[in-house]
């Protein structure tokens, strides 16, 4: 086991008794396949949760219901990719009751990089928070880096970076009054931002897979320690 796993186990632990709404975590993304072919956002969530203590989703088949339910403490929503289409979907038709859980304590991870070298792409997300990318991919970041240094995600539990590069390190981007900026891209973008809503906690990102980026293992590192925000930090 490498060391940032067992870094990660042990604070998880020392927070597992602050649980967002229940105790049930959830990675859902598109049955046509996983996001470039990679494998990394599983890896990230096992070395978070641990294997076998989360479960996969596709949004061609879940139940809304029981993922919406009181027994669900965090939601990572892949949208990029493969999975772009299924999660615009999704997005248009759930926003409500999504936004409902969230406010009643749920906690929500969405990374999305639309991958339409010919089409932009707009999706509304809860909060009149706008996810956009640009056609001809004239809105993909070659670099990226942190806005709030101050930002738990940057200290731990994984040792990480504050500048990446990437090819590319992102495709989308947000708009809204309540984006609060995290990570902007070298095109003046909100490339990783949050948002409060109620008692409940929306993290959002436009990157592609890790595997694009460097420096590494800083770049994995980064959606590990952006999982663990999402899902356990204070509010």
């Amino acid at each position: 086991m490498k060391v940032s796993s067992i870094l990660a186990g042990i604070v998880l632990f020392a927070f597992a008794a602050i649980p967002a709404c229940g105790q049930n975590y959830y990675y859902v993304r598109s049955e046509a396949a996983q996001p470039w072919g990679q494998n990394t956002n599983e890896d990230a969530m096992d070395n978070v949760f641990g294997p076998g203590n989360w479960t996969t989703l596709y949004y061609e088949t879940l139940d809304i219901g029981g993922l919406l339910s009181g027994s669900t403490a965090f939601i990572f929503l892949e949208g990029g990719d493969s999975s772009f289409t299924a999660f615009a979907n999704f997005m248009t038709t759930y926003a409500t009751p999504l936004t409902d859980w969230i406010e009643s304590g749920g906690r929500l991870l969405l990374v999305s990089a639309p991958n339409d070298p010919l089409n932009g792409a707009t999706v509304n997300l809860p909060d009149n928070i706008v996810l956009s990318a640009d056609a001809f991919y004239a809105s993909a970041a070659s670099a990226a880096w942190a806005t709030d240094i101050s930002n738990p995600i940057f200290s731990g539990p994984n040792s990480t970076a504050y500048y990446f590069t990437g090819d590319f390190f992102a495709h989308g981007y947000f708009s809204g009054m309540r984006v609060s900026s995290i990570m902007e891209s070298d095109l003046g973008e909100v490339i990783l931002g949050q948002d409060l809503l109620g008692s409940g906690l929306m993290v959002f990102g436009g990157m592609t897979t890790d595997n694009f980026d460097l420096p590494q293992p800083a770049a994995h590192s980064l959606i590990e320690n952006i999982i663990y925000y999402a899902a356990f930090t204070r509010l």
